[in-house]
């Protein structure tokens, strides 16, 4: 499965991104993403119900998730206060393990 992250915002700006082939990670890491991708519901959300509103939150993440497997892709653009909380544990999940692949750059 591929995974495309994007996210900007919070209190310091921040401009995040990260991708990855999940079958390229280590197992550990690769089942974590997994296990939240399907807790998370991700590709059976519709992005209707997700999408960034005109609500805007002083500090939020707006957050961009691009899946691709196999037989499916989706794509979410959505801020995270405003997404249900299976999806913001993902985001900061992912948010964590952009971080940490920035500093290796």
């Amino acid at each position: 499965m591929r995974i495309e992250y994007k996210c900007t915002g919070g209190y310091g700006g921040l401009r995040l991104f990260y991708q990855c082939e999940t079958d390229a990670l280590p197992a550990d890491e690769s089942k974590k993403i997994l296990d939240l991708i399907d807790a998370a519901r991700v590709l059976k959300l519709d992005p209707e119900q997700v999408s960034v509103g005109s609500r805007r939150i002083p500090d939020d993440f707006a957050c961009l998730l691009k899946i691709t497997s196999k037989k499916d892709k989706q794509t979410l653009s959505f801020n995270e206060l405003d997404a249900p909380e299976s999806l913001r544990r993902l985001s900061a999940y992912l948010r964590k393990l952009a971080i940490k692949q920035q500093g290796r750059q």
